[in-house]
Order: structure tokens, then sequence, then C-alpha cells
């Protein structure tokens, strides 16, 4: 372990010379009026790319650019002159040296997100610009954020806000402005009969190997979901389709789950979309992800799916200020038989969300009129 230590303060040192070597030779240059945005530098989907739209939109005079990968399944949806591609020079540079770094994920405007998010914490980190976390969820559970030095962080309800001011490093920073692609989140679960099962990751499963994954709790539960005959029947019986979409990493392993049913769709974010998806899917199966709060905002019915309640918040997250019992938005099953029971009874319903729901949802969100972008530009220009 000493050893271990000793070899990441190496490390450490050893950034800091490199990152300070690159940051004299350029630190003359001055793109004060470059707006560098970037979701995980290989999507154009989430809160920067509905910032970006909107800026090119109604602000054309801003230098916008986007961080994108070269073989990333949405760079058509970015402007040819806007495109920066992940980890070139260009973006080595204009990193350092741009007016506004603004992600949806922490350090996500940076060439290399983990090295960047290290300097941060170590305060080694001097870029020029000012760097603006707009989120790409609402958060509900514990993050580690209080190193980072942001000068903005956006937020969407009153109690993320709050419980986002008792983590920040710098508690002014955090802002009440809504999520930016919200303003874009509408219901449309009519064009489509269609269920979205969306679970979110372990973070130990990442070090598996893919035998090791097959065998955990995790992809066993999922696998037999989606091999469930009953659910099959449910589906067939109600011409209804199931959409299984796992989260960004599990994605990577996507190949490893199986169906025999027609009518469950085993779904990569190569080919599907997660806003056309939430906004029309029916009904949402979800554990622990954030994306509940999106199909809320819908006013639409979500079942949670907590098999491993106890050890998610012990090993994946820290329990925040978002209790499920009282805040919550649908009914929560710990069994496949639960789950089973509730897609049948919204099935019969025709998917119609009870008024408890209803009324917490509309009591939930600090804002509903769709100008979550607008507010989140017009902070970003008075904070200059």
């Amino acid at each position: 372990m000493k050893k271990i230590a000793k070899l990441f303060g190496i490390l450490v040192e050893l950034e800091k010379y490199v990152f300070y070597f690159l940051y004299v030779k350029i630190k003359h240059i001055n793109n004060d009026s470059v707006w560098l945005i970037s979701e995980r530098g290989t999507e154009a989907r989430d809160n920067s790319y509905y910032l970006y739209r909107y800026i090119k939109k109604n602000h054309p005079e801003i230098a916008v650019k986007f961080v994108i990968n070269k073989n990333s399944p949405d760079i058509s949806k970015i402007n040819s002159e806007d495109i920066v591609y992940l980890g070139s020079k260009q973006h080595y540079l204009l990193f350092l040296t741009s007016g506004y770094l603004i992600s949806t994920h922490i350090m996500g405007a940076s060439p290399n997100m983990s090295l960047f998010s290290r300097l941060d914490k170590h305060d080694l980190l001097k870029v020029h610009g000012k760097i603006i976390f707009i989120q790409h969820g609402i958060v509900q559970n514990k993050i580690d954020i209080e190193h980072n030095n942001f000068d903005l962080i956006t937020s969407a309800l009153k109690d993320e806000c709050d419980f986002l001011k008792s983590l920040a490093k710098n508690k002014n920073s955090v802002k009440l402005l809504g999520l930016a692609r919200y303003d874009h989140l509408k219901d449309r679960s009519n064009q489509k009969r269609q269920i979205l099962f969306m679970p979110t990751f372990r973070k130990n499963n990442n070090f598996l190997s893919d035998q090791q994954f097959t065998k955990t709790q995790y992809y066993i539960t999922i696998q037999n979901l989606l091999n469930n005959e009953r659910l099959d029947a449910i589906l067939r019986r109600n011409n209804l389709n199931l959409v299984f979409y796992p989260h960004y990493e599990t994605q990577k392993r996507l190949y490893l789950f199986k169906t025999n049913s027609k009518n469950i769709i085993i779904a990569s974010k190569e080919h599907y979309d997660v806003q056309s998806l939430l906004s029309e899917s029916c009904l949402l199966i979800t554990d622990y992800s954030s994306v509940h709060m999106d199909f809320a905002f819908m006013k639409k019915p979500i079942i949670y799916y907590q098999f491993d309640e106890k050890e998610f918040f012990s090993k994946h997250y820290k329990v925040g200020y978002y209790d499920y019992e009282k805040m919550g938005f649908g009914i929560k099953a710990t069994t496949e038989k639960q789950v089973i029971e509730l897609i049948s009874s919204y099935a019969k319903n025709l998917f119609h969300n009870s008024a408890r729901y209803l009324k917490r949802s509309e009591r939930f969100f600090a804002f509903s009129d769709r100008k979550n972008c607008e507010r989140t530009y017009k902070t970003i220009i008075s904070n200059n």
C-alpha cells in the first residue's frame, strides 16, 4: 500500500510539471470569447447539446465550440465549424485558453477527464476560463465535488440546490436554474406502445471480467427479467415493446445481455437516443437512475426495481437527501414477481398515473416554463 501511495505521489508531481509546462507555453493566448462545451466527449444528446442549440439559435454572435469524438454517432448534430475533436491539439489549446468551459460532467470539457480532475483536486489546474458544471441529471445521492473549483453549478430543484451547496467547495457557485434538456422534454408516448427499462450501473462491476460480471446479482436479475415468460406474454397480449437501455457504463457490456422475446429490444447507445426513448415510452422501470426525474417531469408512471438497495447505498453511492418512500414518483418493487404484477396492472389501466404521484411531480420541480437554457445562458453572462 505504501508503494502504491508513493507511486501515486510521483504521478501527481509529474502531472503538475507537465501541465505547468503546457500552461507556460500558451498562457499568453487569450480565447476569452470562446465557449467550449462538451458532454462525455462521445455524445451530443444531453444538457450541453441543448444549451449549444439554444446559443446557436438565439446568440449566433457567441463563438461556441463543441467537443466530440470523430466516431460519435451524434457528430452530424453539431455544425462542422463548431466541432473540436476530443483529445486533439485544438482541444488542449482551447481547454487552457477559452473563456468558458461548460460540461455536463466534472471536467468533461477537458482533453483527459481523469487527469484534469485529479489536478483540480490538488489545486494544480490553471485554466484561463470559468469552469461551469451544468450536470447530466438531477443529483439525488452524494457526489464528490468538494475539491473541484467550479464557477457555476446548475440545479433543478430547491432540495437539490441546498444539498449541492452543502457539498460544493464554493457554495455561491450553485444556482437554481433548471436542466437545459428539459426545455425539449415532452411526452410523446402516444406515438409508440413502449416500456423503457433503464437501470443504472454498479461501480464495482467495472473492474470485473465478463465471466465475473455474468455471475453478479445485477446481471442475473436483469437477465431473468428480460427472459421472464409472463412478461413476454403481457407484452404480446398488449402489443407492447420493452426497450432495455442500460446506463452508459453498462452499455460497454451490452453484448452479454440476451432475450428470447421478440417484443424486447436490447438497445445500444449508437442506435437509440435517451431523450427520444424517455419521451416515447409510457412506463419507466429503473432502479436508482436519475432518469426517473425526467419521467416524473412528464408526469408518467414509474416502477423502481430496487433489488439490491442495501448493497447499492453501501458500495455504489452514499445516500443523499432523496428518499424514495417520501419523495418517489412510483411504486418500489424488490422482486421480479412484483415488477411483473405492476407492469400487468399498468397495462390494464392504460398506463394512467396515480393522483398521488402526479401531485408529487407538480410540487417537485422548480421550473416548468421551458426557459432553463435561457436562465443558464443569462447566469453565465452575468458572472462574467
